[in-house]
């Protein structure tokens, strides 16, 4: 298995001090969260700067999140939205990041008509992505009216034809939505670009939010079930650990991020 840490496991720390925590920790791959790289360059850093931090740090850049409102864009707000993605796209390209994540962006009343047009508007997403040898991996999110499982974010990539997109798999998402473990048996392992891991602590699933999400092994989640399953179809991409945990903020992210290696190391184990 080859694990990465998303940087929002750590939010509240810089991106600079990120690198040097999660290296000396023992990863060797992130997934960038684009805010807070933004923020490193509006304070004068530069791409050339990251990518020589990355490479120093042998920390191999997987993945960046995240790039919403892809699905129906209109007028004012297409405008800003493409613009921010051209941004998103130029960083990946420079920083040789193969997968952008694409939230469900939400709907309502979510009618058939909806999957022809989101499909319609990401196939144009993804031809512009292209001329970055982007990917651009679509995420499913418990509970969304539109896109709210993993059958239903594969019929959205396959009705896109697109060799540059496919889906992020989520075990929170999936874990606290409407998929189930026999759902994965209808998917090809090549269709799903990245897998977000994590657990959730134990409490009713209609009540789960972000906040309970915890460590690999410290929660309810069927991991090992639901990775055997991944590995069963043919996964073989990366496990990005990624935590919305308040609680794990306020520490020292080197602590956290070692932390977060140990737990990792220990469901490798269990493999």
């Amino acid at each position: 298995m080859k694990f990465a840490i998303n940087q929002a496991t750590t939010m509240k720390t810089d991106f600079a001090k990120d690198i040097e925590a999660y290296s000396n920790a023992g990863f060797t791959a992130i997934e960038i969260w684009l805010p807070k790289l933004k923020e490193y360059l509006g304070k004068g850093g530069s791409l050339s700067d990251v990518k020589k931090m990355l490479g120093n740090s042998g920390l191999k850049p997987i993945g960046a999140c995240y790039q919403a409102g892809l699905m129906f864009p209109s007028g004012k707000t297409k405008k800003e939205v493409m613009k921010e993605f051209s941004e998103n796209l130029e960083i990946c390209g420079h920083l040789e990041i193969p997968v952008l994540i694409v939230p469900a962006d939400n709907i309502s009343p979510v009618e058939d008509r909806h999957y022809y047009e989101a499909a319609g508007n990401l196939v144009e997403a993804c031809e512009y992505a292209e001329k970055f040898s982007v990917k651009l991996a679509i995420e499913f999110l418990a509970r969304a009216r539109f896109l709210g499982c993993l059958s239903t974010a594969a019929i959205l990539a396959r009705k896109m034809q697109r060799e540059n997109a496919g889906i992020l798999f989520d075990t929170f998402h999936f874990y606290c939505g409407i998929s189930k473990i026999e759902d994965i048996d209808g998917i090809q392992g090549k269709e799903i670009l990245l897998v977000h891991l994590k657990d959730v602590a134990e409490k009713p699933r209609e009540i789960m939010t972000d906040k309970d999400r915890v460590l690999p092994g410290d929660g309810i989640i069927p991991l090992e079930k639901i990775i055997g399953e991944l590995q069963k179809i043919g996964y073989d991409g990366y496990y990005s650990l990624e935590l919305f945990n308040e609680e794990l903020w306020s520490q020292d992210p080197y602590k956290v991020a070692k932390k977060c290696f140990e737990n990792l190391g220990k469901l490798r184990r269990k493999l």
